[in-house]
């Protein structure tokens, strides 16, 4: 029996009328959650006096419930990492991975259970995102080197506006972006500039910090940002290769570190972050491994080695301590986030030691 254009009719409208439910009904009904892998229990330094220990990694977010649009074309490859350079975890355990090869920002609220793929910001696409951070409210900062430019998203993940000036100049290279809950201001570092630029949350302009140099406050190429508890800003100096503190409160600062290959030293640090105990953790990229120091500046004990294993590493980059004390490092060349639980059984002394200079 021959089959007519006009037999084929009501087949076409059929096909047409489900892809149109699908994409009416696909995003709405469709729930996600991260991936995340374990092998094996792994801890540093060995039981009993362990500090860091080994929970998983995060390869990419996946579709975890099934609608009409999953069932005709399958599940979505959206949520798959590349190359992570930064992530945060804010309000309601919210988490965000800035991922350069594919150009945007991985953005995951496990409450909702929804994912979203950011790549546009107003009227163009995100190019280079290197630093990412939520603010009590939830919502989110993305920087981006390229653009030149800091992205801000509401707590939904709804573009907001961009900035692109910190007073009268415009912004150069930024680069490392943190939330400061002491004072509610948002710290931004400034490659180029070789400053560090302060922000209400609604983005108007406060003041800048530093300026170029050697000498203890002057900075050398900043990169990786971080703040504390307490107020404290934590600046990775990378091209003094070393770790700079500065306190709002008092205006002073605090430095450690020094160019080497050897244990505690600094060869290209990139993410720092500081737990609740007030250790300070740094990632050392050509060292493959995270790198932990007092509050003075003492060096303790490097965490991970080179290669694709748990607990090790391929040239990591961002890092971030959330509020539960668990360590996220973006573990870039191996295509994952990893995740780690630090120790909050003991403190340790405050006090200054050698290896730190405060002025």
């Amino acid at each position: 029996m021959e089959i007519t254009a006009k037999s084929k009719t009501p087949f076409i409208r059929l096909f047409s009328l489900l892809i149109l439910l699908a994409a009416f009904t696909g995003c709405a009904s469709t729930e996600w959650q991260p991936v995340t892998l374990k092998m094996g229990e792994i801890s540093w330094p060995p039981p009993p006096n362990t500090k860091v220990r080994y929970l998983g990694e995060i390869t990419e977010f996946e579709q975890t419930s099934k609608s009409l649009k999953t069932i005709l074309i399958g599940k979505s490859q959206a949520g798959r990492i590349l190359k992570p350079v930064a992530v945060t975890s804010g309000p309601g355990n919210r988490m965000a991975i800035a991922d350069q090869d594919r150009k945007g920002v991985h953005f995951y609220d496990p409450a909702s259970k929804t994912y979203k793929f950011l790549f546009i910001a107003g009227k163009e696409k995100i190019e280079t995102p290197v630093g990412v951070a939520f603010d009590d409210a939830g919502n989110l900062y993305v920087t981006d080197s390229q653009l030149k430019k800091i992205i801000i998203y509401d707590s939904q993940a709804t573009f907001l506006k961009s900035l692109d000036h910190a007073g009268e100049l415009p912004l150069l290279r930024p680069s490392g972006i943190t939330f400061n809950q002491f004072d509610s201001r948002i710290y931004v570092s400034d490659t180029l500039r070789h400053q560090i630029l302060v922000f209400s949350r609604l983005g108007e302009f406060i003041t800048r910090i530093g300026q170029r140099g050697e000498s203890i406050g002057s900075l050398n190429f900043p990169t990786h940002i971080s703040s504390d508890l307490y107020g404290k800003i934590y600046i990775t100096d990378s091209m003094n290769f070393r770790t700079q503190i500065l306190s709002p409160k008092t205006l002073k600062w605090q430095t450690f570190g020094r160019h080497g290959n050897g244990s505690g030293d600094f060869a290209s640090p990139k993410g720092i972050g500081v737990d609740s105990n007030g250790y300070i953790y740094v990632a050392e990229t050509l060292f493959d491994n995270i790198q932990i120091f007092t509050d003075a500046g003492t060096y303790m004990l490097p965490v991970g080695s080179q290669g694709t294993g748990p607990g090790q590493f391929w040239m990591p980059s961002g890092l971030f301590i959330d509020k539960s004390d668990k360590l996220f490092v973006c573990d870039t060349y191996n295509a994952r986030v990893q995740i780690f639980q630090l120790s909050t059984g003991s403190s340790i002394d405050r006090k200054q030691t050698k290896g730190s200079t405060e002025i």
